[in-house]
């Protein structure tokens, strides 16, 4: 079977490159994705797939093996693009002005599709059921995935188990990375606006300086983080809008908090909110929090990522196979953990020798295509097995 699968892999590589490049170059904003939905669903259909829209611009696709209600494995990809002016110069780059595959979601959807094309020659070699997830919104909160899951993506054949991937610059083109457990941490925004009196900065009797109340928020928050834990509280925006002589009436502050236990993440929040509270009180000011939930803690199931491992072991060799430490980073692939016995990998699609080095959520990001080769085949293989 692994051969078999290889030589579809072959067979099926510069198809699944040509459909990458195309995703790349018509990149679509999340909750927008209503050209990749249309061109996911085309090609599903031409394989016989059969196809069912579902939360806005999501797809589901369903294959059915031999025995198909013996057992259901869903496999996901993610379809949005981000907010970024591309500066590459390939014959692929962005046609939409200020929008960019710059998070690999244009490899995550064509290499779906070519796990789709070899699974759907390979149907009457496997039993049970195959279910393709293509989700909008991964980078926008509200989540794509929550919405997919909400609507019924793990149901109607239910769920027994899920995979998914994600690019990886920093890891080498054909290697695949595994962490089991808590891998990807939760993520929250933090929004606070700190209000006090604003006035003439000459006349410090007059005002009640909200500039210097963020200030000692900001270091009552900087023990909070804590990367034995890990935790981390981080703020990377602060805006207050007043001049040299002018001390303004408020102050924004936008953060993130990481976290990797559900209690504790819930804890955090409410320290946010007192810490910031007294701080503003004592200074005869105020201090609005508003905190949006993220995504949760994505935990890769202990079982389900050794047999991943092995099995990659299997189809790529031992020195393809990679363990991983946990990352700082959220995917909103984490909402179908807490669901079904789950496991996300990272897929290498660096080249330094091609000069294929620039990290994700950067306009010169890009991957070294051959990677698909390898991929497309062993996602169909895990999902065999």
């Amino acid at each position: 079977m692994i051969e078999r699968i290889k030589e579809l892999s072959e067979k099926y590589f510069s198809r699944v490159v040509e459909l990458r490049r195309q995703i790349h170059a018509n990149p679509e904003l999340s909750w927008e994705e209503f050209q990749t939905s249309n061109l996911v669903a085309e090609e599903l259909t031409k394989l016989g797939i059969e196809v069912k829209p579902l939360a806005k611009t999501g797809i589901i696709g369903i294959l059915k093996g031999k025995n198909p209600d013996k057992k259901c494995i869903a496999l996901r990809a993610d379809m949005d693009a981000l907010p970024i002016q591309e500066l590459n110069k390939v014959d692929y780059c962005s046609k939409n002005a200020g929008k960019m595959h710059g998070c690999g979601h244009d490899v995550h959807t064509a290499n779906l599709l070519g796990a789709a094309m070899i699974l759907s020659e390979l149907k009457n070699d496997f039993e049970g059921t195959i279910k393709f997830i293509f989700q909008p919104s991964e980078e926008k909160i509200p989540s794509g995935a929550e919405a997919m899951t909400a609507a019924g993506a793990l149901e109607n054949p239910k769920v027994d188990r899920i995979l998914g991937l994600h690019v990886s610059p920093e890891i080498e083109a054909g290697k695949f990375g595994f962490c089991g457990g808590r891998f990807m941490a939760s993520s929250d925004e933090i929004h606070l606006t700190v209000i006090g009196k604003g006035g003439h900065a000459a006349q410090p009797r007059n005002v009640i300086n909200p500039l210097l109340m963020a200030a000692e928020i900001l270091l009552a928050f900087k023990d909070v983080t804590d990367l034995s834990v890990p935790v981390v509280l981080a703020f990377g925006n602060i805006e207050g809008k007043g001049a040299t002589n002018i001390i303004p009436d408020r102050v924004k502050i936008d953060g993130t908090l990481r976290c990797f236990d559900e209690t504790l993440r819930y804890q955090v929040h409410e320290k946010i909110k007192s810490q910031a509270e007294i701080v503003a009180m004592k200074n005869g000011g105020l201090c609005e929090v508003n905190i949006m939930i993220g995504y949760p803690v994505l935990i890769n199931d202990d079982a389900l990522t050794e047999k991943a491992k092995a099995l990659t072991t299997e189809y790529s060799g031992a020195e393809n196979m990679l363990e991983i430490p946990v990352r700082m980073g959220s995917e909103d692939f984490a909402y179908y953990t807490h669901h079904v016995p789950a496991c996300f990998y990272r897929l290498g699609v660096g080249n330094f020798s091609k000069g294929i080095t620039s990290s994700i959520h950067t306009p010169t990001f890009n991957i070294d295509e051959d990677a698909l080769k390898g991929s497309i085949g062993l996602m169909s293989w895990l999902a065999i097995n």
